[in-house]
């Protein structure tokens, strides 16, 4: 009998304790939604043209809304009764620490620049891409001749965001095609030919 007491007491403990965490953890959940649904009012992925008096104007297609919050004004394709048209909005899934008053596409390729960071800068059906390049240097990056997706800097080569490893910039020979376009990295035992 003692024993059987012994264990309801335990059983018990047990499931008090077990109610207890569920209803911190559905504390904790309900206060992860609220902060969800607040930035989200905050910081919309993106606003149609039509709501373009949310936001005020910087530069360069570049518009914040009332908190701060950076969008691009770009063009997308989507699809209306089965057929796809070009449909202008403004993109906020883009790099919040972009300058927009230094912002500038490098020459015409897939990379663009501020004055603190290097991006990567792609048209897609969706709208124009933006991501940072992380450590690329301001400096010294620079497009390889004749090629739209591929660049380097002092320490880097890169393919779009990628950096392309096994190539040392300073040790690295750039094969050129008769009309001065890179076509083929070379290092010691290492080639990567670029592709189109």
């Amino acid at each position: 009998m003692k024993n059987n007491i012994i264990f309801f007491i335990t059983f018990l403990l047990i499931s008090c304790s077990k109610n207890e965490n569920t209803i911190q953890i559905k504390e904790k959940s309900n206060n992860d939604v609220n902060q969800l649904s607040q930035k989200i009012e905050k910081h919309p992925a993106e606003y149609d043209l039509k709501d373009s008096v949310k936001l005020s104007y910087i530069k360069n297609d570049f518009y914040k809304n009332e908190y701060g919050f950076l969008y691009q004004k770009t063009l997308a394709q989507r699809e209306f009764n089965g057929q796809l048209k070009d449909v202008e909005y403004f993109n906020g899934v883009i790099p919040q620490e972009i300058d927009p008053n230094t912002f500038q596409q490098i020459e015409s390729s897939w990379f663009a620049k501020d004055h603190r960071n290097i991006y990567y800068y792609r048209p897609t059906s969706g709208g124009i891409q933006i991501s940072k390049i992380e450590n690329a240097d301001v400096q010294t990056f620079h497009i390889l001749k004749g090629n739209y997706k591929y660049a380097l800097d002092k320490n880097n080569f890169y393919k779009e965001s990628d950096k392309i490893k096994r190539f040392i910039p300073l040790k690295t020979e750039q094969i050129q095609d008769h009309r001065g376009k890179v076509i083929k990295l070379k290092m010691a035992n290492s080639e990567m030919n670029l592709e189109e």
